[in-house]
């Protein structure tokens, strides 16, 4: 299916619609909003159901999708505002089955997971989304250190499959962020451990049917460990001007993050006898990122039940690192530049109280250049890479949705995607004594990957609401091994097998209850099953086989009275390969790797008074192997305390942060071979005790 075949498709979706709405639309109150539009949508609903969970206040929820029946938890400004970290992606570290890899390579320092894939950058797990704009690398990875808190309206996680609205890289799910656009006008200044200095700011303003958005961050700090070193900076604006029926909003990014300094991987004895320390191989490493974006944002109410929305984008990521490993021969560096553009175009219809119908495309374009290249202590090239390639992907759903009774509601969707790359010239992957140049024509095409997607509530009682997903979703090969090349040395250096995405079918089934007006609960049970999995191992891409992944994720919220209130998760992980492939039949029945055994948290809100609030929470997650070989002992595992209080003071509030209270020792570990060897794994000790003080003036 071509790019114009797709296009085709989706007019043919809307024009049923169209010819009914314009009637419509001639007769319809000027005076609408999306706002307007969405309250009087969900007015209709005879009783509330969904399966979200809210961190923070419920009213500051934003554009969350509330037809998806799974595990869907938002993070509200209410929990936002107190946050304050290095690298954007650890706001995640409170919701309920999210790992957080904490590298401590500089440019490269964090990466989220879900639902038992890892967190190593090995297989892309979920889409990660900015106002609905795509924010991963062509690797998959996430990618959000040009926002900062302050920046942030709303942080939604959906772990599951039946998003038909996500094609690429939401293998498990996907995270969503919604910037502010609120009119407020702050500045916040902090002052912390390790010399860390931190401002930010952000201005909204309203002036009649023009509203502008506009925010800012600067961040610098050496860091826990010796040779760490990082400044970051970030800003933004948003500008909307409202007509009668419709809006249109230019939004613009940049951020910018600079590591002079990493600390690097250490062997296991370097990090028990000095965790502060620097890696001896890493002396010489550094890296430097920066991200450019401008979009525009066109929404038009046809009526109160028909709205279209229209998004397109232009955004560059340009990376370069320098990186030494243990047991590497010498410094690599690793240059990454991506371009992409697309264009995302949705629309919904409200049929009549009981029916609704959505349909949308997107279509992702990622222009890429990688260049990677190490040499030894003797000036000698021993591993080089270079690929310019260009990436498409497309997609195209539909979905419909019925509430034929006040108790239950579901929808069924249809989604394919269409993945498409070429590459601009010979990949170049070898070393001096063993070069290999390939000329591809089409680097990869796959047919069209077709997902069915489900959801269904049922409210058992008015308290009591149970829910399910079922669904498909694929996992693609990335970057050079868009196509399978065999890397390692020998007389088979470079060669090509084609391979295939791989694909993922999913479900969950769950209750979520309202015991009392204070307490909420939901339960899951989930499970994922993936043919044709890919990984890799001992440095080289290749197929991981059959895999089976299921847990079970609990969550509650209690607020015992106006003073004091409880939350708490916990997400149990089983993830296994359970038909190997042929290469490597020794894994069969083995844990995938990085994959902790569990993650929980709980946490405490105590109001004393008007002026203060204190907050204590508790992270703990459990071990897991460092290979899928299963050997080389199980690592990982820590409970970590943090803390804050707030005081509210006539012109702002201050703020003190703690985190890790009790200096607890914890680490991340990586194995680049298979076996466990020492000379193979690679340490990285998490940061100690610190503290952040912050002052934030609310301006009127």
């Amino acid at each position: 299916m071509r790019q114009k075949t797709i296009a085709s498709l989706l007019a043919l979706l809307l024009l049923p619609v169209v010819p009914a709405v314009a009637e419509e639309a001639t007769g319809t109150d000027n005076t609408n909003t999306r706002s307007n539009a969405k309250q009087k949508t969900e007015e209709s609903a005879s009783v509330e159901l969904d399966s979200v969970v809210v961190l923070g206040k419920q009213e500051q929820m934003t554009a969350t999708d509330k037809g998806l029946a799974g595990s869907v938890d938002v993070i509200t400004r209410e929990e936002l505002e107190y946050e304050h970290v290095t690298d954007t992606l650890e706001l995640f570290s409170k919701t309920p089955g999210v790992v957080l890899s904490r590298y401590s390579q500089g440019i490269v320092n964090t990466e989220v997971s879900i639902r038992g894939f890892s967190g190593d950058g090995e297989t892309p797990n979920a889409k990660v989304l900015v106002d609905g704009i795509p924010s991963n690398l062509f690797s998959g990875l996430s990618e959000l250190d040009y926002l900062f808190p302050t920046n942030i309206q709303s942080a939604q996680v959906f772990k599951g499959t039946s998003d038909a609205s996500t094609g690429l890289f939401a293998t498990a799910g996907s995270y969503k962020v919604e910037t502010r656009k609120d009119v407020a006008k702050q500045l916040q200044f902090g002052y912390g451990s390790f010399q860390t200095r931190e401002m930010q700011g952000y201005y909204g303003d309203k002036q009649g049917d023009f509203t502008q958005n506009y925010a800012i961050g600067y961040r610098k700090g050496n860091g826990f460990r010796a040779n760490t070193e990082n400044e970051k900076i970030a800003m933004s604006g948003r500008w909307q001007m409202d007509f009668e029926q419709s809006s249109l909003a230019l939004s613009a990014k940049y951020g910018k993050y600079n590591a002079p300094e990493a600390p690097g991987y250490m062997s296991k004895q370097q990090a028990r006898d000095d965790r502060r320390g620097v890696a001896p191989n890493a002396l010489n490493d550094s890296g430097e990122k920066e991200f450019k974006h401008l979009s525009l944002h066109y929404d038009y109410f046809f009526n109160n039940d028909v709205d279209l929305s229209l998004k397109t984008y232009w955004q560059n990521f340009d990376r370069e690192r320098n990186v030494r490993f243990i047991g590497s021969p010498g410094l690599e560096n690793r240059q990454e530049n991506q371009t992409s553009t697309g264009l995302i175009a949705k629309l919904n219809w409200k049929i009549n109280p009981h029916w609704g119908f959505e349909t949308g495309y997107d279509i992702e374009h990622q222009a890429v250049d990688q260049f990677n290249q190490r040499v030894n202590a003797a000036g000698v090239n021993v591993i080089r890479l270079s690929t310019d390639y260009d990436f498409t992907a497309q997609g195209i759903y539909a979905k419909v949705e019925n509430t034929p009774v006040d108790w239950l509601r579901w929808n069924v969707a249809l989604r394919a995607d269409r993945l498409d790359a070429k590459a601009n010239g010979p990949i170049i992957i070898g070393t001096n004594a063993n070069p290999a140049r390939l000329i591809p024509t089409d680097l990869y095409s796959d047919p069209m990957i077709v997902q069915p997607k489900f959801n269904i509530f049922a409210n058992v009682t008015e308290q009591h609401t149970l829910f399910a997903n079922a669904g498909r979703s694929f996992q693609t090969p990335t970057s050079f091994n868009l196509n399978q090349f065999n890397s390692a040395a020998g007389a088979n250096f470079g060669t090509r097998t084609d391979i295939q995405v791989a694909i993922n079918d999913g479900w969950e089934l769950g209750f979520k209850s309202i015991w009392t007006a204070g307490l909420n609960t939901r339960v899951s049970y989930w499970q994922q099953k993936a043919k044709n999995e890919f990984i890799t191992i001992d440095n080289i891409r290749q197929p991981l086989g059959e895999t089976l992944r299921q847990g079970v994720d609990a969550s509650f919220d209690y607020k015992l009275n106006d003073a004091l209130s409880f939350w708490g998760n916990v997400s149990r992980v089983y993830a296994k390969i359970e038909e190997p492939n042929s290469q490597n039949p020794q894994f069969k029945g083995n844990n995938i790797r990085s994959i902790p055994s569990y993650t929980a948290s709980v946490g405490l809100q105590f109001v004393p008074s008007a002026d203060w609030i204190a907050r204590v929470h508790v992270d703990s997650q459990g071990d897991y192997y460092i290979n899928e070989s299963n050997l080389g002992g199980k690592y990982g595992g820590y409970t970590l305390t943090n803390a804050n209080i707030d005081y509210k003071t006539s012109w702002g509030r201050v703020s003190l942060l703690a985190n890790n209270i009790f200096d607890r020792y914890y680490e991340y570990v990586f194995d680049f071979n298979s076996n466990g060897s020492a000379g193979g794994v690679n340490f990285a000790p998490g940061a100690g005790r610190n503290f952040m003080l912050t002052a934030t003036v609310d301006f009127k």
